[in-house]
């Protein structure tokens, strides 16, 4: 019965979305989280202690504007999300600008599929729809959501947006078929998990997914980071090569490489800090989790 009412509010809410211009619907929905640190202050304090922990020289007033950013991309990200379709319709060139194709293009001509890692970052939703659009055969690993009327709802916002999507439970077999016929194998890499490896992310043992690592040394598929930044109304894409540093000794190479990975999304959120979900704990399951890994198929989400 939770599950259906759950159901039944979202769909009230996505009708009532879809009824408003888009511009209005945005600044709905960015009005609507900009209120829930008020409503939900556990997620606020959370908030405001993992930008303390990883910015310790910025001031309190600076770590409350950076949060209250953090809300607003949230509600943005939440209504552009529900309303994917007019995303879907719009000429891609009058929507973004991308930084950096020239990598993706190479990383594509190899012929062997390319992995392709972004985070919880600006739209990730939309990152993901973009791509599609630019070279087809996208395909994203995501969990799901535990409701399942939720998740048929969630799937099928997705589908519109073009992507194709592995369950999580999936993702090491289901990615090294997708790389096989030359696809493109997206990779959330900022997740906490209850499996993968301790690598630091800020400073601090995170739980971090070996799969990039893992597909990379299996079959040889290019890596290229990717992300969304907000111009106004339309977004900027950037696509960058992902370069390991060379390893000497190949059991050390997917540690190595999970933390060359790590590092390279640790600039960008420096970077852009209000992009991020720091509403996350990205560090909560790091006591229970391994340095490294006897079998990194294993460990790979």
């Amino acid at each position: 019965m939770k599950y259906l009412f759950e159901y039944v509010l979202l769909r009230v809410v996505d009708l009532g979305l879809q009824a408003l211009p888009l511009t209005w619907a945005i600044a709905f929905g960015e009005w609507i989280f900009l209120r829930l640190p008020a409503l939900i202050p556990k997620r606020q304090a959370l908030i405001l202690d993992n930008l303390g922990r990883t910015f310790p020289d910025t001031s309190p007033e600076d770590r409350a504007r950076i949060a209250q950013a953090v809300w607003r991309n949230l509600g943005r990200t939440a209504v552009e999300f529900v309303r994917i379709t007019d995303f879907a319709r719009h000429p891609l060139e009058d929507l973004v600008v991308v930084d950096g194709r020239e990598h993706m293009d190479q990383a594509v001509k190899e012929g062997k599929g390319v992995i392709i890692l972004t985070a919880h970052f600006t739209n990730w939703e939309l990152t993901g729809s973009f791509i599609q659009r630019l070279f087809g055969s996208m395909t994203a690993i995501a969990r799901p959501v535990h409701n399942p009327y939720v998740e048929r709802w969630v799937q099928r916002k997705r589908l519109s947006g073009g992507m194709k999507i592995i369950p999580a439970q999936d993702a090491v077999k289901a990615s090294f078929k997708c790389l096989k016929a030359r696809g493109n194998v997206g990779i959330l890499i900022d997740q906490s998990l209850s499996s993968g490896i301790l690598v630091d992310f800020f400073g601090r043992p995170a739980g971090t997914t070996t799969l990039p690592a893992l597909l990379h040394l299996r079959t040889g598929a290019p890596v290229v980071m990717t992300y969304t930044l907000r111009e106004g109304n339309r977004f900027r894409h950037v696509f960058q090569p992902v370069i390991f540093p060379p390893v000497a000794e190949d059991a050390d190479r997917i540690v190595i490489y999970t933390k060359a990975i790590n590092t390279l999304f640790e600039d960008l959120i420096r970077r852009y800090p209000e992009n991020w979900f720091w509403i996350h704990n990205r560090w909560k399951r790091a006591e229970s989790l391994p340095e490294t890994a006897a079998d990194p198929a294993h460990s790979a989400l």
